[in-house]
């Protein structure tokens, strides 16, 4: 197979297990708390990368000065911001009610853009924003509490908390967009990983630690080393091979998967006003995503 079909094939599958950490976290963070998922799935993505990394040629690689500032903010803002809210919202809200809210990341991406890099909204894309908005908003009024969403406001708060850090760390990212993906990678990695885990001690404190079982264990290993680690070097090697608004064609496939796979593995029932709301937010993003490149987060 060409290099081409072979970063397809490779990022279709990732689309699939980035689109599945919707469930994985939802099932997880039931026996370990969401702070502490956080830390242990980015030291372990630390331990997979960081190795790898140093092979590349390490701090290297990375241009001169070091942007360390870019780093730190990287490692701040999209790990540790992004999975701690992303977490908080897969502990208030349903696993569907979270994909669906996600879905905004395109449309919140390129407002980013304009505010901070100046950059110009074809009417195509401005249409897709609004619907994004207009769908999300859908619902976050049509979800209800229940077992598997006990505060469902809370959860959507908690997840466009997700969406605005991680649209602000892919306008800090476009810095580095020419390094060694791999590298700067890691070195986020680590840094996300320091950072989180403070208010994991904390959180292990002030509530008791349960016996996680084998399958709370199983999906931190999935998390960590599958969907952080190795995901995010497929996710740069087929940024290099394929046209970065194929790579943003894909990534749409995420909520989607979320929203099906919550509903076969996990029993999430949507309301038909949910179903409604997440069509037209799935169409903005579309719209908001068919001209640019991939935003999409594991």
């Amino acid at each position: 197979m060409s290099k081409r079909t072979v970063a397809l094939v490779n990022l279709s599958a990732l689309m699939i297990v980035w689109g599945s950490t919707f469930v994985v976290t939802k099932a997880t963070v039931q026996e370990i708390p969401p702070l502490v998922l956080g830390a242990l799935r980015f030291v372990l993505a630390a331990i997979v990368l960081v190795p790898i990394a140093m092979a590349r040629g390490g701090l290297k690689t990375l241009p001169r000065p070091l942007p360390l500032g870019s780093l730190l903010m990287m490692g701040v803002i999209g790990i540790a911001l992004f999975h701690s809210a992303f977490n908080l919202a897969l502990v208030y809200g349903s696993a569907s009610q979270g994909a669906l809210v996600f879905a905004l990341v395109p449309a919140a991406v390129a407002v980013a853009a304009v505010l901070w890099l100046q950059e110009r909204l074809p009417r195509r894309r401005i249409a897709g924003i609004v619907l994004s908005m207009i769908g999300v908003a859908v619902v976050i009024s049509g979800g209800e509490a229940s077992g598997q969403s006990p505060r469902p406001v809370l959860g959507s708060v908690w997840m466009l908390a997700a969406v605005v850090a991680w649209a602000a760390y892919t306008i800090v990212a476009k810095r580095l967009a020419d390094a060694d993906q791999v590298v700067v990678i890691a070195c986020t990695t680590v840094i996300g990983a320091l950072v989180m885990m403070p208010p994991a001690l904390w959180e292990l404190r002030s509530s008791a630690w349960p016996a996680p079982s084998l399958h709370g264990w199983l999906g931190v290993l999935f998390l960590g080393v599958v969907a952080s680690a190795l995901g995010f070097v497929v996710y740069s090697r087929a940024l290099r091979d394929l046209d970065a608004s194929l790579v943003g064609v894909l990534a749409n496939v995420d909520p989607i998967v979320g929203v099906l796979s919550a509903a076969v593995f996990l029993g999430e029932p949507l309301r038909a006003v949910q179903l409604g709301g997440g069509a037209v937010a799935l169409g903005g993003m579309w719209l908001a995503s068919s001209q640019g490149g991939g935003t999409s987060a594991p």
